[in-house]
């Protein structure tokens, strides 16, 4: 399997493969990752994402530090691989996304069922793969936290960012008055 492999903490600009970066050249020579439990679901990953998140991790900034060596990389969506007998709302075939710690940055990753957002197929897969962060952050922040009603005005900072973008269309649907700030 492909990997994108985390060997030291670094840069996470300079390419990898390099004396000065801190991932290894990508190479084949990763196992697939086996179905560890019951409900254990293994996704061949069509589309993941770089998130602000991954960049500190990489640095060693960010307050998970995974044992090196890791596969980064958190949102991601795909195509279901191979079940475990317990799962019971997945099938090889169906397209699916989720958010991991770390790992999606390889051709396949191994997640819960519970862990898992089926995705329809008008949706894709591309941008499936960015929903897991930016939307769990605004939906938690907006619909949960401050408990956005209609009528309501929401001043987005940053709204040209992934997570911005997201806080906009939430701020949409709830009915807000949304102001969005951008540079």
């Amino acid at each position: 399997m492909e990997a994108l492999v985390v060997r030291k903490l670094g840069d996470p600009t300079l390419p990898p493969g390099g004396e000065d970066s801190p991932f290894a050249a990508v190479s084949g020579d990763r196992p697939i990752p086996e179905l560890s439990s019951p409900t254990s679901v293994r996704v061949r990953v069509a589309a993941t994402s770089l998130n602000f998140a991954t960049f500190l991790q990489v640095q060693g900034k960010y307050q998970e530090r995974p044992l090196l060596p890791y596969v980064p990389g958190s949102d991601y969506a795909g195509v279901v691989d191979a079940v475990g007998p317990g799962v019971r709302r997945f099938r090889p075939g169906d397209r699916v996304c989720s958010l991991a710690s770390v790992g999606s940055f390889a051709e396949f990753v191994v997640a819960d069922e519970k862990a898992l957002y089926a995705v329809p197929d008008r949706c894709d897969l591309v941008a499936a793969g960015a929903l897991p962060v930016a939307f769990g952050t605004s939906h938690l922040a907006l619909a949960h936290r401050a408990q956005l009603k209609a009528g309501q005005v929401l001043l987005v900072l940053g709204a040209a960012g992934g997570v911005g973008v997201s806080a906009v269309q939430i701020g949409k649907v709830c009915g807000a008055i949304v102001i969005a700030v951008a540079r």
